[in-house]
């Protein structure tokens, strides 16, 4: 299944791509579909894939507690995708969520032919590690 280019163009981690980019993109895609308190991911578990929100919102727990909270336009899994380790969080879904996804084999074969999206990745991983480094320990 291809997503439409124009489903694409509306999340920030894609909106800046030409059309050519956004059609190279889009065989590289899929999508998912979940209803409130089902879960993305499971701490601990191995990374796929990673998500990026059209629709919906989702928790992030760590030892089952809530740590931050996910909405549209927002990726999630990127980090342990790109670091090759395992899940640091688990995701739940709070409200009907449908999400673009992005599976490792295709991220590898998107960061070979187009660098620029790895790169804003990496830049998304690195704000959401600083945030996470500053959140206070209870």
């Amino acid at each position: 299944m291809t997503v439409d280019v124009d489903r694409l163009r509306r999340l920030p981690l894609f909106d800046e791509l030409d059309y050519k980019d956004l059609s190279t993109i889009a065989h590289h895609v899929g999508e998912v579909q979940l209803e409130e308190g089902q879960v993305l991911f499971q701490e601990g578990s191995i990374p796929y894939e990673m998500f990026v929100i059209e629709e919906g919102t989702a928790e992030a727990m760590v030892n089952d507690e809530v740590v931050g909270r996910i909405g549209p336009g927002e990726v999630v899994g990127e980090i342990a995708l790109l670091r090759f380790q395992r899940r640091m969080a688990t995701v739940r879904v709070t409200s009907p969520l449908r999400a673009v996804t992005v599976s490792a084999d295709d991220l590898q074969v998107l960061e070979g032919e187009m660098p620029e999206i790895a790169d804003h990745l990496r830049s998304v991983m690195s704000a959401r590690e600083r945030e996470n480094a500053e959140r206070p320990d209870d």
